[in-house]
């Protein structure tokens, strides 16, 4: 989740570059939107949740079997978890993008930039951030 947070920070950076050079710009503190933000919970929360009644699925459908069909199984469920991740991280990102995008419109912000990359300078929107996920 992580790198998909720092690449969409990453992105809004670039468009900073085109503007001048006493353009104005955000930093968002991105551990803090994962450990704050109620969206990032509840896909974490679901991930757990699907990911033991996977594993739950995957002891059943194994037991009794050859180690041949049991890796077969074993495939499935990971592909399918592997899947389950990639809709989940999709959900964060799109919410973070969006509210990245809305905060950085009503702060007239030309860019919004990972808090870590950031020595010094930028106005603080984490907790705008955060509010803001949906």
């Amino acid at each position: 989740m992580k790198k998909i947070l720092a690449i969409g920070m990453i992105v809004m950076a670039m468009f900073a570059f085109g503007c001048g050079r006493n353009a104005q710009f955000g930093v968002v503190d991105l551990q803090k939107v994962q450990t704050e933000s109620e969206v990032f919970k509840n896909a974490t929360k679901e991930l757990q949740e699907k990911g033991k009644a996977m594993e739950d699925e995957l002891a059943k459908q194994t037991q009794g079997k050859s180690d041949e069909e049991a890796k077969k199984v074993y495939t499935e469920m990971s592909t399918k978890m592997r899947t389950l991740q990639a809709e989940e991280q999709n959900k964060v990102k799109t919410s973070f993008e969006a509210a990245a995008a809305e905060v950085a419109k009503q702060k007239n912000l030309s860019a919004i930039l990972a808090k870590e990359a950031v020595p010094q300078g930028g106005v603080d929107v984490t907790e705008d951030i955060i509010k803001a996920m949906k």
